[in-house]
């Protein structure tokens, strides 16, 4: 009886003990594209050739309000720290001795890979000189520094060689989309086994220059062809999570970085506006969340959420600590993306050349020039409609708070012509 009692408290101890931290903790894809607009999937435009991403996002929840920053190296920077990208001086793309993200500052990597996870960026970087792929936590890097590179010859724009392997150049064949696709899935097929990994994987599609294989041209046109690509790409990643049979242990976060520039083909209808701008088609992008039977597939969430609560999300999800002395601008938004309902949060603001403050359902665009323009984005999701006038109020108090929100960044010496949100750049430069 003794013993069958010692054995009866012993079961329910463990029963009540929590797992193990490795046991539990999924692996995380973070999957960012380049330049795509709102327009730019065949789940918002069924005439985009985007099959693996539709199909993706009927497994998915789609968060219906995401907003990255107008350019690359801004959102990316945000992704990876948590905080607005003013903070560092980035509001352009970064280019050549542009310092970029600080070396010591916490990111997702150096965060996930404290906490035991092996760490891959593929791809683009472009994330400056202060720091590298490998100061910020990614044990493995291959892909480009800059901010594009030519799809078969893997040069940057000053055609010089832009394609490494951990620091190593290599010069190699192939098309981008598929060399970055490929190393993706052999990273997924050659993991540690009881190691947890976080990738995060890049495209350089469909920023320009444009190219594709010509079979896919003859199908589609030049750019329907590079998003078919790289559509293709994102299938043979998720088909290798299936295979190895880790899916449903696998966080899947898809996103684009800004939105389309409009002239190379891109669409963000029905928003206004586009890349470099912060109206809704500069910053209002499709994204993604897949975690089979954490998050619910088919589903859209209404919360507004930004690039910069990311970190802390994905934080939340997998049970990771954030650093005590990190300081972060974004907050966590796993309880409303797990919940699949909006919840309560603090305003916030998307601080670039421009200013755009979310709360709820209005939009603050305060112009570097000073000019105001007030929306609501549930009666005008287009931005159609300035009622900065008719809302004295409301414009009053979001301008505080994109007041309290930016004192302390880094001012933005350089303007813009004509001065108004209507799209061009400048470079923040930090107090010293």
């Amino acid at each position: 009886m003794l013993i069958l009692r010692a054995l009866f408290v012993l079961l329910t101890a463990l029963a009540a003990a929590p797992a193990c931290a490795d046991a539990v903790r999924p692996n995380v894809l973070v999957i960012v594209v380049d330049d795509l607009g709102w327009a730019g999937v065949g789940f918002h435009a069924p005439a985009m050739p985007t099959p693996y991403l539709d199909r993706l996002a009927t497994q998915s929840t789609e968060l219906d309000r995401f907003y990255s920053y107008p350019v690359c190296s801004p959102t990316r920077a945000a992704l990876l720290t948590g905080r607005m990208p003013r903070r560092f001086g980035i509001v352009n793309p970064l280019n050549g001795p542009d310092a970029g993200i600080p070396a010591d500052e916490a990111t997702m990597a150096s965060v996930l890979r404290d906490a035991g996870y092996s760490t891959a960026l593929i791809g683009k970087w472009h994330l400056g000189t202060a720091s590298s792929p490998q100061k910020a936590g990614f044990a493995h890097f291959y892909g480009f520094l800059s901010a594009g590179t030519d799809y078969f010859k893997h040069t940057a724009k000053n055609g010089r060689l832009d394609w490494q392997r951990d620091g190593t150049p290599v010069e190699e064949p192939g098309y981008s989309t598929d060399l970055l696709a490929d190393e993706a899935v052999r990273a997924i097929k050659s993991r540690k086994a009881g190691t947890p990994f976080f990738i995060e994987l890049a495209f350089n599609a469909p920023h320009d220059p444009l190219a594709a294989p010509q079979e896919l041209v003859a199908k589609h046109g030049l750019y329907k062809a590079v998003v078919a690509a790289m559509d293709a790409g994102i299938g043979r990643v998720l088909d290798a999570l299936d295979a190895e049979k880790i899916a449903d242990d696998t966080l899947v976060v898809f996103f684009s970085d800004n939105g389309a520039a409009g002239a190379e083909g891109g669409s963000n209808a029905p928003m206004r506006a586009g890349k470099s701008t912060v109206f809704e088609g500069g910053i209002h992008v499709p994204a993604l969340v897949r975690w089979p039977g954490k998050v619910s597939a088919g589903a859209h969430l209404a919360q507004p959420i930004s690039v910069q609560d990311l970190l802390p999300t994905v934080a939340a999800a997998v049970g990771v600590e954030l650093p005590a002395a990190a300081k972060m601008d974004g907050a966590s938004q796993w309880s409303s993306i797990k919940a699949g309902k909006p919840e309560p949060r603090e305003p916030f603001v998307v601080a670039s050349f421009d200013t755009a403050v979310f709360d709820g359902d209005w939009k603050l665009i305060v112009a570097q020039d000073g000019t105001r323009m007030l929306f609501n984005l549930k009666d005008d999701p287009s931005e159609r409609r300035d009622v900065a006038k008719e809302q004295p109020e409301i414009v009053a108090r979001l301008a505080a708070k994109a007041e309290a929100a930016t004192k302390d960044l880094p001012a933005i010496t350089e303007k813009r012509e004509g001065g108004g949100p209507q799209g061009g750049g400048g470079r923040a430069r930090p107090k010293r």
